[in-house]
């Protein structure tokens, strides 16, 4: 074959070969960038998620220790407050620095705004007392400045940053998608050339993403690390996708989130609760003692009182119903403290099946109590043990008001550790399924003239002795409370 022959052949063929590797270096280089700019922002909004969700932690601290105070009126509760402060200030600033964008940088200015403007009426208030105290201060501190001043665009700030994540993740699985296609052309299509150039772009795009995947992963675990998801005791699930790897961090920093606000709204609730009692004791308990004081005095009078004794019963009855109300408020608003100490369990059981006896047979409900022979010996306080037995029993008869059944077991558990499990089921008409999952919650109650207050402050008192309590329908009909505690070794 004749030389220009070769080169009319050859030539065409080293064109469009150098024409692939050109394509093939400008592609790798298109990837190469397009990676570094899909990888900087995940990693920038990585950081600023951090640095948003250390600074809202932070705050949320302050707004809890707040909530504290006024609910015991007590300024010990105050004094951590200079070392939030200074907690805040650091996550403010490493905010500050994370912060890119002009809304960003906006929303850090009202941020900083906020935070001088809290912590100086705070110092304010601390060095000039109102006469009549702190309480309304310290209220309008925190629902007028610390909420919507710093808070919400700390919320806001974060919002932003989860966007820019979500973004730079569609934007790096774009490019894969992309990447797939152009493979698959120059495998069809390429040359010897076009072969030797896609091994190049093979290998630098294998090592860009392996570099990005490894940056992804840090990223991940990173955000494990500020979700607390990890332990020693807890191990790390790989997953492989690293973007799903991602995804889960984050859902579970705003799981966290999520569980940070509601801590917050049950604090308030507290709150209020706490000064609603604390009311209700200084307004009615005292006036209350005087008038039945005068109440006895005057049915024990000689010659006989102006009133029936028909009227002052009535009244005293009233009287000690406002006192049991008084005595639930303030039972809920005050954590309970048990004292502690070893008691047979199966023995209060049945003190309070005889005590509920009468009741049960003027409404015509059966009890049937299950045990095992010998004491079960748990270490609890015996009054608070005893009144979340009553609250059970008294809720089961609610329950059937037409008469039924009340069935009690008591058995011990020895796997893991030994456990007395006491369970109340009764034959009524179960747990409506709007009230199942929030049945101990404070004032939820099916009942017209129930406080709602009575299994909430059970759950308390069981959480309080290292228990739990918990609810569920039966199979057959009815519902069943389910009470687990720590027992002893003295036991059969």
């Amino acid at each position: 074959m004749s030389y220009p022959v070769v080169t009319r052949l050859a030539a065409p063929i080293a064109a469009v070969s150098v024409l692939l590797l050109a394509l093939s270096v400008i592609a790798a280089w298109y990837v190469w960038d397009m990676q570094e700019r899909a990888s900087g922002p995940i990693a920038s909004s990585v950081t600023s998620v951090t640095a948003a969700q250390e600074l809202e932690i932070s705050i949320r601290e302050i707004s809890h220790q707040f909530n504290r105070y006024l609910i015991m009126l007590d300024r010990k509760y105050l004094d951590p407050i200079p070392g939030l402060k200074a907690k805040t200030a650091a996550a403010l600033a490493n905010a500050e620095a994370s912060a890119t964008s002009p809304g960003e940088e906006a929303l850090m200015q009202r941020i900083r705004r906020g935070y001088e403007h809290f912590f100086a009426a705070y110092e304010r208030l601390l060095q000039s007392p109102p006469k009549e105290g702190m309480y309304a201060e310290i209220i309008k501190l925190n629902d007028i400045v610390l909420n919507p001043e710093i808070l919400e665009p700390a919320h806001e700030y974060l919002r932003l940053n989860e966007v820019t994540l979500t973004q730079a993740s569609e934007t790096n699985q774009e490019l894969a998608r992309h990447l797939v296609v152009g493979l698959v052309a120059m495998g069809l299509f390429g040359s010897i050339g076009g072969l030797l150039g896609g091994g190049v772009i093979v290998a630098t795009i294998r090592r860009n993403m392996a570099h990005t995947e490894e940056r992804l992963r840090t990223t991940a675990e990173t955000l494990d690390r500020a979700a607390n998801r990890r332990s020693k005791s807890t191990p790390t699930i790989a997953l492989a996708d690293p973007l799903e790897q991602v995804s889960v961090s984050v859902s579970a920093i705003l799981e966290r989130l999520r569980e940070t606000e509601r801590d917050a709204l049950r604090a308030e609730q507290l709150a209020w609760v706490g000064q609603m009692a604390a009311g209700i004791a200084h307004e009615i308990r005292n006036p209350l003692m005087a008038i039945k004081l005068l109440v006895q005095a005057g049915a024990e009078r000689a010659g006989g009182p102006a009133l029936r004794l028909r009227d002052f019963e009535v009244l005293d009855e009233e009287i000690t119903r406002l006192e049991q109300i008084v005595s639930e408020f303030l039972d809920f608003a005050r954590p309970p403290r048990p004292n502690l100490r070893p008691m047979d369990a199966a023995e209060a059981v049945a003190q309070a099946l005889e005590g509920v006896q009468p009741r049960a047979e003027l409404q015509g409900v059966s009890l049937l109590l299950d045990r095992p022979e010998g004491p079960i010996i748990v270490s609890a306080d015996p009054n608070q043990l005893r009144q979340v037995f009553f609250n059970l029993l008294f809720n089961a008869f609610d329950a059937q008001p037409k008469g039924g059944e009340i069935r009690i077991g008591l058995r011990i558990e020895q796997a893991p550790e030994p456990t007395m499990v006491m369970t109340v089921a009764d034959a009524g008409s179960g747990i409506a399924p709007g009230v199942a999952e929030r049945i101990f919650e404070p004032f939820v109650s099916t009942k017209e003239s129930g406080l709602g207050l009575g299994l909430s402050i059970c759950r308390r008192i069981v959480d309080a002795h290292g228990g739990t309590l918990s609810a569920s329908n039966r199979p057959g009909g009815g519902a069943v409370f389910t009470l687990r505690l720590p027992a002893g070794t003295n036991h059969v």
